[in-house]
């Protein structure tokens, strides 16, 4: 099979996989995040925000309650395949786009970060969460601050990245 066949349907199976996971995650109707909206008013996913700490984190898990903590840790397992569908995805973008080396890698390798970091955080969070309200692994929790603000950063550099990209090939158009 030639590369490009296989960037290709790498490309057609990511961009599937993001709009299935996301269709489960967000659909108005029966997503995970709108029936965790409907437990609480002005409810937000903690690791959709920059930085969180371990209270915050906690202090979300009471407002749901157990049903909500069953939802999050469901939302938490649907995203590793949301994680490995944006990584196929981005790394096709990548390879379409960026056709200077050094920026192939800067984007490349945030990409990866990026991707073992909300894999990281995934599973931080939900072993914070298991036991709760029982048993509180504040360690875990506050570790997942941490790798939430790493994993916004470097997906912000492989975004700045691909608009550096963009735009270096529409100027030498």
């Amino acid at each position: 099979m030639k590369p490009e066949t296989m960037w290709l349907l790498t490309g057609i199976a990511g961009t599937l996989g993001v709009l299935v996971c996301l269709w489960c995650m967000m659909n108005k109707k029966n997503g995970l995040y709108t029936r965790l909206c409907a437990l609480k008013e002005g409810f937000a996913m903690p690791d959709l925000q920059f930085r969180y700490d371990a209270e915050q984190l906690y202090t979300t898990l009471d407002a749901v309650g157990d049903e909500g903590k069953r939802l999050m840790m469901r939302f938490w397992t649907l995203d590793f395949a949301l994680i490995a569908s944006m990584f196929a995805m981005m790394a096709v973008v990548t390879n379409n786009i960026a056709t200077i080396p050094w920026l192939a890698a800067v984007m490349l390798w945030s990409n990866i970060l990026r991707a073992a970091a909300d894999l990281l955080e995934d599973v931080l969070l939900l072993v914070a969460c298991a036991g709760y309200p029982g048993k509180k692994r504040v360690i875990p929790a506050k570790v997942a601050g941490v790798v939430t603000a790493i994993k916004w950063v470097a997906a912000v550099v492989w975004v700045a990245g691909m608009f550096l990209s963009l735009f270096l090939r529409g100027w030498a158009m």
